[in-house]
């Protein structure tokens, strides 16, 4: 077993079994999203709004530490609320106003298990699916539960939608299929390995992208679960694919990137493998992709897989980075800050130490 894989392990399991610590401490890496104008970094005891333009900290939550601990990237929703799931003792999902950090409504359904995966919104409903392996849906305007379906194992994956169907990856080695008029399962497929994160849909919904411990990347048809295409790796894919038009990206915890045809699998890039394992998700830019490494260092790379530009931010980047117009945010884990942001070119620009 190799480091990352160990370290990985260790840390969610820390999730998994038991969210205790000192206050503020973080047992897993964070989770990152962003709008416009604020990234909204989910770190151990808080959720932190984090203004893009300096690096000002606009508000915290909770005001003080308390069982409430926070993994899961915050979702921002179409009708102006921010959606974060406790990973804590309570098993709660709490929406707040991303402007003030207030909160809108907190916990009125308490799942058994923890939060680990974003939750995904569609029209006024939350799906979310839970460690526990059950996939909840929620009225948006409230949080109350509307139904439940339980799936596999542990759902560590943020659900996606191709506008038919709902698909979330599980631990137990599947792909599921969700019709969310019936309330029922429309299919499954047996991975080959356990998917720790989310798939990911072509922009005319019918293939559903998906990697995981098999060491393989699949391409799947939406409708029927279909495997049309299978693409082999050197080792565990852990994040999700990022799907740019006829192409898609992967990395490996040997640290590979690869670029797929999405019609095919086939990958169009030589051997691609910068200086360290890679969980963090690739980012599609508008002049080619980002990755992080567990190393520490951010890396940009054009559609031809050449190097653009790299940068060296400190600590071990697990989380995916946020990509918000001039500014790349990222949150590693082990360093003397939370939350760094890069320009475009990869310079930095500013520091959060979380004061």
């Amino acid at each position: 077993m190799n480091r990352l894989v160990l370290v990985s392990l260790v840390a969610l399991a820390a999730i998994v079994l038991s969210a205790c610590g000192s206050p503020g401490s973080s047992a897993s890496w964070p989770g990152l999203t962003a709008d416009a104008e604020q990234a909204y970094l989910a770190s151990g005891s808080f959720v932190y709004a984090i203004r893009l333009s300096d690096g000002a900290k606009a508000w915290q939550y909770p005001d003080k530490a308390g069982p409430q601990h926070f993994y899961a990237p915050p979702v921002l929703t179409p009708d102006g609320q921010l959606l974060v799931g406790s990973a804590g003792t309570d098993g709660g999902l709490t929406s707040l106003d991303p402007e003030s950090g207030q909160t809108k409504w907190a916990a009125p359904f308490l799942a058994t298990d923890h939060w680990v995966a974003s939750p995904l919104v569609v029209q006024d409903t939350i799906y979310a699916a839970n460690n526990n392996g059950t996939l909840y849906a929620l009225d948006l305007g409230s949080g109350r539960l509307q139904w439940s379906l339980p799936l596999g194992s542990s759902l560590w994956g943020a659900p996606i939608t191709n506008g038919k169907l709902i698909f979330a990856t599980s631990l137990d080695h599947r792909l599921y299929a969700v019709d969310p008029v019936a309330h029922k399962l429309a299919w499954k497929l047996d991975l080959g390995g356990s998917a720790a994160s989310g798939a990911s849909v072509s922009a005319d919904g019918t293939t559903v992208f998906v990697g995981s411990f098999a060491k393989k990347v699949l391409g799947v048809e939406a409708a029927s679960g279909r495997v049309r295409w299978t693409a082999d790796v050197s080792d565990w894919v852990w994040g999700t694919p990022a799907v740019d038009g006829d192409s898609v990206y992967a990395a490996d915890l040997s640290g590979g990137i690869f670029s797929l045809g999405a019609p095919n699998g086939k990958n169009a890039w030589p051997v691609l493998q910068p200086d360290g394992p890679i969980t963090a998700s690739p980012v599609v830019l508008p002049n080619g992709i980002l990755v992080a490494t567990e190393s520490g260092t951010v890396f940009a790379y054009d559609r031809t897989g050449s190097n653009l530009w790299e940068a060296v931010v400190g600590g071990k980047i697990y989380t995916t980075p946020a990509v918000s117009g001039d500014r790349i945010a990222v949150a590693p884990l082990n360093a003397d800050f939370l939350l760094a942001a890069l320009s475009p070119d990869g310079k930095l620009v500013w520091k959060f130490t979380g004061k």
